[in-house]
């Protein structure tokens, strides 16, 4: 779970739990590397709380956000806004009995256009082999020499979403080796890629480290842990 509720006399309160926070400390730590833990923290706290709302949400009231999906990032905005500034209003209210420094940052740098916005990332970025994340790849023919399995009947796996492929380069898909079992793929991989669409986020989800089920989630589809993983999955991604 990811939070759970109590009826005050304000409402619903959420108690944001601390495994689930923990995980999304996990996530946000690895995709933002050069930003601390002790910050990051904060920010997976409130995650995890507008999470745990939106799960309480009907499936019709769910069903009319997701129909609106391209206004969600910009209502989410003003929500989280209007309540820090409610916040900040009551503070204002407070008397104190020392004068208040007012601190100002540096602001922000001169604007450059989008070329060179672009030409800025590119140098900063670190060019990083699918196979450095992914573990062992190997294509539909590598596959067929090794396991035997026929390229008509791996790419009916691929389709069903028994199997992920990951795209190299424009248009060749390759397949990591973790996910075979005895040359067949793990028992319940087409469940779970049909809550993570993206067969890369499906991919890095499965081989991360996730201490609420106790370690990476294909380890735990391959010890028999099926319904677990799958609640896992929707918790993060359904």
């Amino acid at each position: 779970m990811v939070a759970t509720a109590r009826k005050t006399g304000d409402g619903a309160r959420f108690n944001v739990n601390s495994a689930a926070v923990a995980d999304i400390l996990d996530v946000l730590a690895r995709h933002n590397p050069g930003i601390s833990r002790s910050v990051l923290k904060g920010k997976s706290k409130v995650i995890a709380a507008l999470t745990a709302a939106a799960v309480r949400l009907s499936d019709e009231q769910q069903r009319q956000i997701l129909a609106h999906e391209n206004e969600l990032a910009e209502a989410m905005q003003t929500v989280v806004s209007g309540l820090a500034g409610r916040h900040t209003e009551k503070l204002t209210q407070l008397s104190v009995d020392k004068p208040v420094e007012v601190s100002q940052g540096a602001g922000l740098a001169d604007l450059v256009d989008l070329d060179e916005g672009r030409r800025r990332l590119a140098a900063y970025a670190t060019s990083v082999r699918l196979e450095d994340w992914a573990g062992p790849v190997a294509g539909p023919g590598d596959i067929e020499k090794a396991f035997g399995t026929k390229r008509s009947t791996l790419h009916d796996w691929q389709r069903r979403g028994a199997v992920i492929g990951l795209l190299k380069g424009e248009r060749k898909h390759v397949f990591p080796l973790a996910q075979f079992v005895d040359g067949r793929p793990v028992e319940g991989m087409s469940a779970l890629t049909r809550i993570i669409r993206n067969p890369r986020a499906a991919w890095q989800w499965l081989i991360q480290p996730k201490p609420s089920i106790g370690g990476s989630p294909l380890d735990r589809l391959k010890a028999g842990h099926l319904d677990e993983v799958i609640d896992a999955a929707e918790r993060d991604f359904g």
